[in-house]
């Protein structure tokens, strides 16, 4: 027997078996009803999701001598004709092979023609963005002023760019993505009718790799049927998908969580090497599970057995913002990696980054760590968290620094202290910016850090490690002036080249959403000691500082 896929052996034949579309089949039944027919549809959504097979059943209903329900009977001479692919009454074009104007013009011809069988002449122009320009403006006039026995439907994955004429002369039906778990039913009414074993988990797995459309989720269980057998298992599944367990998966996720690099990229080449190819998308999907079940009371993923909820129930003491910014992370590797001759380079990347999130340069990594801290210190002042207190000196340890004689405290001159405040890594020395003990303007501050991620994103690294240098308290805003403080004349240099600074300039505007006139200063020199603040420091260093003059 010649073998018929799940998704052409399944298609639906009635608004009844259409899932997730509510909103649609109810209106196009109602119309059936009432003998309301429209002359042009468009219907549109993601692939797979019943736009054909709703055209098609539709085609069929408002020619059935008896609709049941809205929906075409299949008992009566014209649903049995209509059945038929010779039919000519219910006609399906592939708008990406016959793209033409000549196409078009020869369908124009023929409308006029009236049907042999049915009621209506319905035209299912499928991929209809795939038209010419010339083509659209053919069918134009046609699919304004059509003959009364004419029906069109028009289908498209792209409905953005189809030409606003065409739109307006369509009642327009958006196709939504179908839920996980009515996927999941539909996959065990057909396993079910197959008599075909399964295992509830593997049915998750398969809904959530068709991610929302009916079509791919059924191709997936034509090849896990394949694969399995008589039993569609978890192991099975995942073995087809190249799925991760979630055990190892909540290991993974863990490490990135804790900030232990080692450990997630040792996790993460196990992964990898034992042929894991989806471990991208199954980090993002955990990420999103995990905030859901940390912030909405009583969620559980249905795709979670006891013991796997239990395992990501543990990780809900990591903050949102470190969760959500993970989330944002695997969600942009996904279209890096559909065009990257080195995924797993990308993927490695992605996941230091997750681990490293500290470095995060915005504001709003900024506060969450700040909340962070603050959540901590209220835990130790309210005694919900107890501190252990320090091991107290032994007696002989305290004997023996008693009878070791004080070292000579080497002198300490406190203005070459001062001069080198702030010295970098590589030991360059800086002027003492009085500017760094300064307020922050906030509002000067959220609209920098913003500029400073942009210019990343631009990938003006030049313009963006200035930038970066040049800190919060740094900035700051008076009137229409965006007041920036640097003491370093090469960075001052470099901002100030006409290109540089007009690129600075609309970026602050963008963040501000205002103009504002860009202004260089350089610190203000540093103020001289106060004679009490000499008698602070020599009490810190126990007399041994000396000041220059």
């Amino acid at each position: 027997m010649e073998h018929v896929s799940l998704y052409r052996r399944f298609r639906p034949g009635t608004f009844d078996g259409v899932i997730g579309q509510n909103h649609i089949t109810r209106t196009l039944i109602n119309q059936v009803r009432s003998d309301s027919i429209g002359h042009a549809y468009l219907f549109t959504g993601t692939r797979g999701t019943g736009k054909t097979s709703c055209a098609k059943i539709f085609a069929r209903a408002v020619n059935c001598l008896s609709p049941v329900n809205g929906s075409p009977c299949g008992k009566c001479e014209v649903c049995r004709a209509l059945e038929n692919q010779n039919n000519i009454d219910v006609l399906e074009i592939d708008a990406a092979s016959n793209n033409g104007v000549e196409e078009i013009r020869a369908l124009r011809e023929n409308v006029y023609y009236r049907p042999t069988i049915g009621k209506y002449k319905v035209y299912i122009i499928d991929e209809v963005h795939m038209l010419t320009t010339s083509a659209f403006n053919a069918l134009l006039k046609t699919l304004e002023e059509p003959p009364a026995h004419v029906v069109f439907i028009l289908a498209t994955t792209e409905v953005h760019k189809i030409p606003q004429t065409i739109l307006s002369r369509c009642l327009r039906f958006d196709f939504r993505l179908v839920s996980e778990e009515e996927l999941v039913g539909l996959l065990k009414k057909i396993f079910d009718e197959l008599g075909v074993g399964y295992e509830v988990p593997a049915l998750h797995r398969i809904a959530t790799a068709g991610e929302g459309s009916v079509r791919d989720t059924l191709s997936v269980a034509d090849m896990c049927m394949s694969y399995c057998g008589n039993t569609i298992t978890l192991d099975g599944t995942l073995e087809v998908l190249g799925a991760t367990d979630f055990a190892e998966l909540d290991s993974l996720c863990g490490a990135i969580l804790d900030g232990d690099c080692s450990a997630a990229l040792s996790q993460l080449d196990k992964l990898l090497t034992s042929g894991r190819t989806t471990v991208y998308k199954d980090l993002a999907n955990y990420f999103s599970e995990l905030i859901a079940v940390k912030n909405v009371k009583g969620y559980k993923p249905g795709s979670l057995s006891e013991s796997e909820y239990e395992m990501m129930a543990k990780r809900v003491d990591h903050t949102n913002y470190r969760i959500s910014r993970l989330m944002d992370i695997m969600a942009e590797l996904e279209n890096k990696i559909r065009f990257s001759t080195q995924p797993r380079i990308l993927l490695e990347a992605a996941v230091v980054r997750g681990c490293e999130l500290v470095t995060d340069l915005n504001l709003d990594g900024l506060t969450a760590r700040v909340k962070e801290l603050e959540d901590k210190l209220k835990s130790v002042c309210d005694g919900s968290v107890v501190l252990t207190p320090a091991r107290p000196p032994r007696q002989e340890d305290v004997a023996a620094s008693e009878r070791k004689p004080l070292e000579k405290k080497s002198s300490v001159d406190v203005s070459t202290l001062l001069a080198e405040v702030g010295t970098e890594e590589k030991g360059t020395k800086q002027i003492f910016d009085e500017n760094a003990f300064s307020s922050v303007d906030q509002n000067a501050a959220e609209i920098w850090s913003k500029v400073v991620l942009k210019l990343n994103d631009l990938r003006e690294m030049s313009l963006f490690m200035a930038a970066n240098d040049i800190k919060e308290k740094a900035v700051k805003i008076s009137g229409k002036d965006f007041i920036i403080t640097t003491a370093d004349r090469a960075t001052i240099a470099l901002i100030e080249r006409e290109n540089n600074k007009a690129l600075l300039r609309s970026l602050i505007s963008e963040a501000a959403g205002e103009e504002y006139n860009l202004v260089f200063r350089t610190p203000e020199p540093k103020k001289a000691i106060s004679e009490e603040d000499k008698l602070t420091l020599n009490r810190l260093f126990n007399g041994s500082v000396k000041f220059g003059k």
